[in-house]
């Protein structure tokens, strides 16, 4: 049997048990049988032994049932925000997932994945964001297996979220062009930046506004909850920029975000050469309708995405406002207006 010195047994111990804040649940035929550890740190409250764990534990959908070696899932944020490296084993008891801290390692993290994904991507999108021909920018940021399945057709549930700047059209009439592109650019950076980082796929940028679907990249987590977190990074970053802008007694603008979360279709159609990414189906014509009352410094949800988002429910109110959908049916609206 291995054998390992008694100090290094001990550092180990302290290694994980203090300095990495373990947490654990156990999970019995898909449902929460136990659980215990620092799980308050990680967000995790209110569980509910006996029902699923998909539906309380949002990062692990599809996840499980697990089978095979050790699974690590390194610097996963969960629900609080904390960044955790997660494992998941199985044993005769039934399937363990281990959370630890990885708060530390967190930075390391992310300039790896900038460096493979994100900063490209912003340069990419910066460049183009004048240009018609956003299939290009589809074709050369996917892997290709994924290209392979969107170009036969594919039907995804996704969160679909749609950044605008208010006022925009109208508080430009009296600016030059040079004015103009220069403030949509910065604008528009500043929205994609959050978007990227939360695992956002762009689908559209025209003029003002910006939608991007989450749930079509391979990341890990709830879609939902990461569109409702680069949408709070969105709101907060633009009203950096404007607080600068106002400064320099440049025209500044708000920004006003909607949300909505069900089954589309998507794929990619055109010709070896010029492909074009589409998406359609009900959730693209309700985000469009609520895109149209957005207002600057506000969230706007639907029902499908409030259901989804967990502890984050907190933030939002029903609003009384309520829209009809393609098939004239009532959708409750929640908001978030961020001060």
């Amino acid at each position: 049997m291995f054998h390992l010195p008694k100090p290094v047994i001990n550092y180990t111990h302290q290694l994980i048990v203090e300095e990495r804040s373990p947490a654990y649940f156990l999970v019995q035929n898909g449902c929460l049988s136990s659980w215990g550890g620092k799980l308050s740190l990680y967000g995790f409250t209110n569980l509910r032994q006996g029902e699923s764990v998909e539906k309380q534990i949002l990062f692990l959908a599809g996840l499980l049932p697990f089978q095979g070696l050790p699974l690590v899932l390194p610097c996963i944020k969960m629900e609080s925000g904390v960044a955790a490296d997660v494992h998941i084993f199985t044993a005769d008891e039934g399937e363990w997932i281990l959370l630890l801290d990885a708060s530390w390692y967190e930075n390391q993290y992310q300039l790896v994945q900038q460096q493979g994904n994100d900063l490209s991507l912003v340069r990419q999108h910066q460049s183009r964001l004048l240009q018609p021909y956003w299939h290009d920018l589809v074709a050369a940021n996917l892997s290709q297996e994924l290209v392979t399945i969107l170009e036969k057709g594919d039907r995804r549930d996704v969160t679909i979220l749609l950044a605008k700047i208010c006022g925009f059209n109208s508080g430009i009439e009296d600016c030059s062009p040079e004015e103009v592109v220069s403030t949509l650019n910065s604008y528009i950076s500043t929205i994609m930046q959050p978007l990227l980082d939360e695992g956002g796929m762009v689908s559209k940028s025209i003029g003002d506004a910006v939608t991007s679907l989450f749930g079509i990249l391979p990341v890990t987590g709830s879609p939902a909850v990461r569109a409702t977190k680069a949408a709070m990074r969105i709101v907060e970053a633009v009203r950096e920029v404007s607080q600068v802008r106002q400064v320099d007694r440049r025209t500044a603008f708000g920004v006003g975000i909607s949300i909505v979360s069900g089954s589309i279709v998507v794929g990619i159609t055109g010709s070896q050469n010029q492909k074009t990414f589409i998406a359609a189906g009900d959730r693209m014509a309700a985000i469009e309708q609520l895109g149209y009352q957005t207002v600057p410094n506000a969230i706007a949800i639907d029902r499908n995405t409030y259901d989804r988002i967990g502890e984050m429910q907190a933030y939002f109110r029903n609003s009384k406002t309520v829209y009809k959908d393609i098939a004239n049916e009532p959708i409750p609206i929640f908001t978030f207006l961020v001060a």
